[in-house]
């Protein structure tokens, strides 16, 4: 499919820029309510029950033997009353009441299986929903999580998904069934008697009229429900997820207070729909206490009267009191529909959702490469419409550059002057607007996203860890390779001998996000995950940012050896960690303001520094709060 522009919000690395608009689909916070008809939503959910329809099927047949079960008992109670009872039978009434006990039974029996059946058809409808959910999160261009929140979408996987279980184990097929009860009894009134009958039908408009009204007002309380609560779950994620700063700088009391300011609003909202709920019940009981009442002044002048007999009345009454359970289930049932439907149109809006960057049509996979990467002209903006933006909404404007094989470009710059924004862009995990990019003269946008990024290894500044074992974190990107690979990429990256004194060896569970190891160790133990994939394009972001000096200067001899063979791009911001660089590109605004490659006689960071320009500034202003501290420390003074 043809690719979208990204439309990611302000990221931490870059100028503050213009946040995307909000299309179809986003799934962050701000939706008033349902935005659309509930039919469209509800056909889709029940769409996925077509895979099963074979165990449906059988639930099907369950509900007609059920249905047919529940209505016998009035025509047994009438036969045995203007039969047997009127007529003195004493031994016949034994068999009627043998009948309703055998009718009991296969009831207990009937409904066992029909549940059984249903709740088992539910779940799996519910896993394969909520396996779809997260697959398809999984695709999703780095553009979307610019803009959603972690809570909300945890939310959305787990506790949204979950209301539909209820939906698919339980709602749907007693709605079913009771529809098939309602609808037998009235055939059964009208065959024995159209008078009588007909009052019914006359009830059914103030049963729907009232359905109708319920369902409209339930659904969108329900849809504050869920926002609700999935602000509730975004607030406990964010404050546990920053347990630190929020001890650091004991703000435990104010995180209390959000929490609990969230926690209420879920109250209120969750208040609200029971208030609409508790309506419905009354409602129902008005409505057939009318019903009854008619049929026993109706019935009762008719029995006198001799147009039907005890026995049909009893009957009668029987079944309008049969009523008002499936009316008020019903109702009950519809509550959890509308509480689906609400979820739903959550978990659809995920669902909906193209990735921003995605395979061309005719995209082939990228084949074996040597490593030549070319930008020409490129421009990015992270605002969702560049067509008549300002130049400072472009993160990247005319960016050209070249790197040869097995080259290692510096990339050079104070904050946010894209030099992120501009390695971001080789993996696709954002789309240009102008220009492209090429490695070994395949353009990026015609190759699988997954052969290009299979090709391209990426070690952020910020460092992930899996609450794992070291050895499985280091080998979460090749998962099959033996264990001497392992510790041959350890040994690269200057850790080998660490992992090696711990008592688990690579065995040794690093903690949820890594929390067991230092910043210099998580650093070296992702460089060891992306060397163990072998790519043939490096990306290095700050490198040794998190290491003190003693490991900055073994990582940099690690650097030297895992950059052998390979086109890598470093961004740095101590410039004296690039002197090496074959090239340097000095970022400003979103434009490459300086640049030099080194040669025999000079290299590119001599270069630079003999022009005297932006990057000899940065240089000397860096050298000098680097140099100046160390100098007053030995002197005894305080700087």
């Amino acid at each position: 499919m043809p690719e979208k522009n990204s439309q990611p919000a302000t990221t931490g690395k870059n100028k503050a820029q213009q946040p995307g608009r909000g299309g179809k689909g986003t799934a962050g916070p701000g939706k008033g309510g349902p935005s659309g008809p509930a039919w469209p939503i509800l056909k889709r959910l029940l769409g996925y029950m077509r895979p099963h329809a074979a165990l449906l099927g059988g639930v099907f047949l369950a509900s007609l033997l059920t249905t047919a079960v529940e209505l016998a008992p009035p025509w047994i109670i009438r036969l045995t009353i203007d039969r047997y009872i009127l007529e003195s039978q004493v031994e016949m009434i034994w068999w009627a009441a043998g009948g309703l006990l055998a009718l009991s039974l296969l009831q207990g029996g009937v409904d066992f299986l029909r549940l059984y059946l249903t709740a088992y058809a539910g779940q799996r409808i519910v896993f394969e929903i909520r396996n779809a959910v997260f697959r398809h999160l999984s695709r999703l261009s780095f553009s979307y999580y610019d803009k959603a929140r972690t809570g909300d979408l945890m939310s959305r996987v787990t506790a949204d998904i979950d209301v539909l279980s209820n939906f698919f184990g339980r709602a749907a097929i007693i709605v079913w069934t009771n529809l098939l009860i309602l609808v037998g009894i009235l055939v059964v009134l009208l065959v024995w008697d159209w008078r009588l009958g007909l009052l019914y039908v006359g009830l059914l408009p103030l049963i729907v009229l009232g359905l109708w009204a319920y369902a409209q007002r339930v659904r969108p309380a329900w849809a504050r429900v869920r926002r609700q609560l999935a602000a509730l779950t975004t607030a406990i994620q964010e404050s546990l997820a920053g347990i630190l700063v929020v001890k650091l700088f004991g703000r435990e009391a104010f995180e209390q207070k959000r929490v609990d300011r969230q926690n209420k609003a879920v109250l209120q909202a969750n208040v609200q729909t029971a208030r609409i709920a508790a309506r419905w019940m009354p409602y129902a009981n008005v409505v057939m206490g009318v019903g009854t009442g008619l049929v026993l002044w109706i019935g009762g002048r008719n029995v006198i009267a001799g147009v039907i007999s005890l026995g049909m009345l009893v009957g009668f009454t029987t079944y309008i009191q049969m009523l008002l359970r499936p009316i008020r289930q019903t109702g009950m049932m519809l509550n959890v529909v509308m509480q689906s439907l609400a979820a739903a149109e959550r978990i659809f809006e995920v669902l909906d959702t193209q990735p921003d960057v995605q395979d061309a049509p005719g995209a082939y996979p990228l084949p074996p490469i040597q490593g030549q990467v070319r930008f020409e002209g490129v421009s990015f903006s992270y605002a969702a419409n560049t067509e008549h933006a300002p130049d400072d909404a472009y993160a990247l404007r005319d960016i050209d550059l070249e790197a040869a094989p097995g080259e290692m470009v510096a990339l050079v710059g104070p904050s946010g002057a894209g030099k992120t924004s501009l390695v971001h862009l080789l993996p696709r995990f954002y789309r240009a607007q102008a220009g492209r990019i090429t490695i070994d003269g395949h353009d990026i946008t015609g190759v699988t996203v997954q052969s290009l990024r299979d090709a391209i290894g990426i070690v952020l500044q910020s460092v992930f860890l899996f609450d794992a074992s070291i050895g499985e974190n280091i080998a979460y990107g090749s998962p099959h390779v033996p264990q001497h690979e392992i510790e041959r990429a350890a040994r690269i990256v200057q850790i080998h001998d660490f992992i090696q004194s711990l008592p688990m060896g690579y065995g040794t569970p690093v903690g949820e996000r890594g929390v067991r190891l230092s910043g210099g160790q998580k650093q070296r133990i992702a460089l060891a995950r992306v060397l163990l994939t072998d790519p043939h394009i490096l990306i290095l972001d700050e490198p040794t940012s998190s290491v003190d000096a003693d490991t900055e200067q073994r990582m940099q001899q690690a650097l030297e050896e895992v950059r052998t063979g390979r086109t890598t791009f470093v961004i740095a911001h101590r410039l004296w960690t690039v002197q090496h660089a074959d090239q340097i590109l000095v970022l400003r605004d979103g434009q490459i303001i300086e640049r030099a490659r080194s040669t025999e006689m000079q290299s590119a960071h001599q270069v630079l520094l003999a022009a005297g320009g932006f990057y000899a500034e940065l240089y000397r202003l860096q050298f000098e709060s680097e140099t100046l501290p160390a100098a007053h420390a030995a002197e005894g003074e305080t700087p």
